[in-house]
């Protein structure tokens, strides 16, 4: 059975006199090779090195929290030299204050977005119906044609010139979400052309063009909104009249001229110069 070796021969074996032989060699006076802790190696042959026992000793790491808290101490120190007004005494909350702007935690970068949200209306085509329009000067609109280019007058037809009168193909327009309005939204075609009525912005103003356009149906929901004008009836007897606001522009109206053979135009409502008021019949 192996035997335990005594404290004081171990103690003895290591002695020394001396400060040099005690550190010599090692750090701490203790060497790192296992095979030279071996006591069977041991040249002194001593009974503590025949009890087989092998005796193996290892330097304890200095913990890496240790550096890092000497790191800190030292930033803390630089910036004590580089904060302290040496004419005023340096107080618990500067001391404070120091070590909450050293162990603050990474700051997460982030974007703040200031942004408006509103609701745009979804226009789906429902039906169309065909009509006779006049204003309330009995004018009808004509097509004035010229090469690569047309535009819509407002004139007084009589016999033969009657066959020059525009009728319009008028395609209605639900919305989502449902405002429960009066106004229909609706979109304005010249009968046998592929031709619609819009309202677009041209120097500052909104202006009432004519643009080709194959399928209205087809056009999606931000391209269509200049097709769409809002219909309102003004009375509810027979004789109602209606009249056309754009869906871009509020409170700008299609509008005739008093005088003849003027262009169908947009205007604000307030315009006494204008005819806002048109009547239409459905055509048979």
């Amino acid at each position: 059975m192996a035997q335990v070796p005594e404290i004081n021969s171990i103690l003895m074996d290591n002695y020394s006199e001396t400060e040099e032989d005690l550190y010599g060699g090692s750090p701490r006076g203790i060497k790192n090779s296992v095979q030279d802790f071996h006591w069977g190696s041991c040249p002194k042959n001593c009974s503590t090195c025949s009890s087989g026992i092998t005796l193996e000793i290892t330097e304890q790491r200095q913990s890496s929290r240790t550096f890092r808290k000497t790191v800190v101490l030292v930033v803390a120190v630089e910036k004590m030299k580089k904060k302290t007004d040496s004419r005023k005494l340096f107080t618990d909350m500067d001391l404070l204050d120091l070590l909450n702007n050293i162990f603050v935690e990474d700051e997460i970068p982030f974007e703040t977005f200031e942004f408006e949200h509103s609701s745009n209306k979804t226009y789906r085509y429902s039906t169309s119906k065909v009509f006779n329009i006049k204003d309330t000067s009995n004018k009808c609109f004509a097509l004035q044609e010229f090469p690569g280019n047309a535009r819509l007058v407002a004139l007084q037809l009589q016999g033969m010139n009657i066959q020059r009168e525009v009728k319009l193909n008028m395609a209605f327009y639900s919305t989502q979400p449902f405002d429960g309005g009066r106004k229909r939204p609706v979109a304005l075609g010249i009968m046998g052309k592929n031709v619609y009525l819009s309202c677009v912005s041209a120097e500052g103003a909104p202006e009432l063009r004519l643009e080709s356009v194959r399928n209205i149906q087809s056009i999606k929901n931000d391209d269509l909104l200049r097709f769409i004008f809002l219909k309102s009836e003004n009375s509810p007897n027979s004789n109602s009249t209606s009249s056309f606001e754009s869906a871009v522009f509020p409170d700008w109206y299609i509008s005739t001229s008093q005088s003849e053979a003027e262009l169908v135009r947009m205007v604000q409502q307030h315009e006494q110069r204008y005819i806002t008021e048109f009547s239409l019949f459905k055509d048979m």
